[in-house]
């Protein structure tokens, strides 16, 4: 925790702020103490977002959900004002770190403490389910470890299981490295999709790492759908708990029921917790108990100003686009948040590739020359047949030293839309003017494909055949024509992927 800021308010409701628990794209949350003495956990949303409607709608349905979910492992919430002119949410305090923060800090859980920790979170997911919600964002930063067990927190994304106006087809929310592969590509979402989640939890747990590993939101993304996780730092008596939540199909995971009978009765040891994290749990409730009933007089001071409009100098969050966690829980994941959601993920055509086969088509054509020559002594027939295939391999050679000295044609996928360069010349194409778009094409000649919306300009060709017509869309960027077979499947490939998650609503995966 940490000292308010100056320009916090003394106030939220009928709760007095003592300290700051932390603040991101949505708003601060506070240490505050109810009127009774009761430390509680006010979640306050940041002053750009109070004026947009939607935003208060969708701040309505968190505090709904959440006051909905019952057991044993959700922070309980105690008091909220979606109406206020900033919406607030007060919860349970629960003081300790989140997992993400423990681990990072003290490393991987022992298997024992990582058993506690599933049985916790399962039991938690029966009580969301059981309310008919899907948390959708179930992830290590948003699990916090108490003394008696795990607290999920978070249900700024979570839906009901029945269709809500709120919820866009298509849209991917969640967080990269622990969405399901339903999630990923854009299928339907159920309370499965959070028992995957929950085994990306207990991997990270059990070893510091999830387990499809870390890199760009577009290589985690096509982990998940294509690759098997990671278990082989997982200790040997946790994998058949962890393989069965990590299976690709939803209908072949347990339910978080069933296992809750995999885990079996909980340890009776008085402490599930390392000493390390429990000294720091320990520390956090000698803090609570120290703090001053009431904010420093400085603070008290300005409960006389007229009010401000308060809080956070974080830049707002971006608008629709977002991931790539992919974002914040208000909008839409759009891949390369973590770690770098502005940029998005860039391909080019290859200059070394395509002068090492100039190279080799070059040498072909002079040893097929030298055949040919009437000094080689060979046969007349077989001189003719050098003499064509020199003329073939010859050619190649130019064709292809001509496409190598050209500047690289460039395609880069992000949150704004699709941009093709070609050194200085850029050609953007942003997702609200395309309504369709895939990767099209035999194997070995794949393109980007697109087709824009009706009132959309055709841009000029940048060169090799881009932007070009093709069944009624453009022909946008040839995918590594120039490159070997598995080089060429691996970029389409990730390219699909990044298709998938920066474009969910307009790309077309047949």
């Amino acid at each position: 925790m940490q000292p308010l800021p100056p320009n916090a308010p003394p106030r939220i409701g009928d709760y007095t702020l003592l300290a700051a628990l932390g603040r991101g794209a949505m708003g601060s949350v506070y240490l505050a103490r109810s009127r009774g003495g009761r430390p509680v956990a006010v979640k306050v949303a940041r002053a750009e977002l109070a004026d947009n409607p939607e935003f208060r709608e969708r701040f309505r349905r968190e505090v709904e959900m959440a006051r909905s979910v019952g057991g044993f492992w959700t922070a309980t919430v105690v008091g909220a004002d979606p109406d206020a002119d900033r919406p607030w949410m007060a919860t349970e305090y629960v003081p300790g770190p989140t997992l993400h923060q423990a681990v990072q800090d003290y490393g991987p859980l022992p298997e024992r403490a990582v058993r506690r920790l599933a049985g916790g979170l399962a039991e938690a997911l029966v009580a969301i389910h059981g309310a008919g919600l899907v948390h959708r964002d179930l992830k290590p930063s948003n699990v916090l470890l108490a003394n008696d067990g795990p607290r999920v927190i978070d249900f700024g994304i979570a839906r009901a299981m029945e269709h809500s106006a709120l919820t866009e087809a298509g849209i991917v929310f969640g967080t990269p490295g622990y969405l399901s592969p339903e999630q990923v590509v854009g299928s339907k979402i159920s309370p499965q999709s959070d028992v995957f989640a929950l085994g990306s939890v207990l991997v990270y747990a059990a070893t510091g790492a999830g387990p499809f590993g870390e890199g760009a939101t577009s290589a985690l993304v096509y982990r998940v759908v294509h690759q098997e996780p990671d278990l082989s730092r997982v200790p040997p008596g946790l994998v058949p708990l962890i393989v069965p939540c990590l299976v690709r199909e939803p209908l072949h995971r347990p339910s978080p029921a069933r296992l809750l009978e995999l885990i079996g009765p909980p340890s009776s040891e008085p402490s599930w917790l390392p000493a390390q994290i429990r000294t720091l749990v320990e520390q956090r409730h000698t803090e609570l108990r120290e703090l001053p009933a009431k904010p420093p007089t400085r603070v008290l001071a300005e409960e006389r100003k007229p009010p401000t409009r308060l809080l956070v100098e974080d830049p707002p969050p971006a608008a629709a686009p977002a991931v790539p966690k992919v974002v914040p829980p208000s909008g839409p994941i759009r891949p390369y948040t973590p770690p770098s959601k502005k940029s998005g993920v860039q391909f080019k055509t290859s200059r070394a590739v395509g002068l090492g086969w100039t190279a080799a088509h070059a040498l072909a054509a002079v040893v097929c020359g030298s055949i040919a020559d009437s000094a080689s002594g060979a046969q007349s027939g077989v001189r003719l047949a050098a003499f064509l295939a020199f003329g073939v391999f010859a050619l190649v050679a130019i064709r292809l030293l001509v496409g190598t000295v050209r500047t690289p044609l460039t395609i880069d996928v992000g949150p704004d839309g699709i941009t093709v360069s070609s050194g200085e010349q850029k050609r953007r194409l942003p997702w609200y003017a395309i309504s369709r778009v895939k990767v099209e094409g035999p194997n070995s000649r794949p393109w980007v494909v697109v087709w824009l919306v009706g009132a959309a300009q055709v841009p000029e060709t940048l060169g090799r055949g881009s932007f070009q017509s093709y069944k009624g869309g453009l022909r946008v960027y040839p995918i590594s024509h120039e490159r070997y077979r598995k080089r060429r499947e691996r970029d389409v490939a990730e390219l699909r992927s990044a298709l998938a998650w920066y474009g969910p609503t307009v790309y077309d995966a047949r």
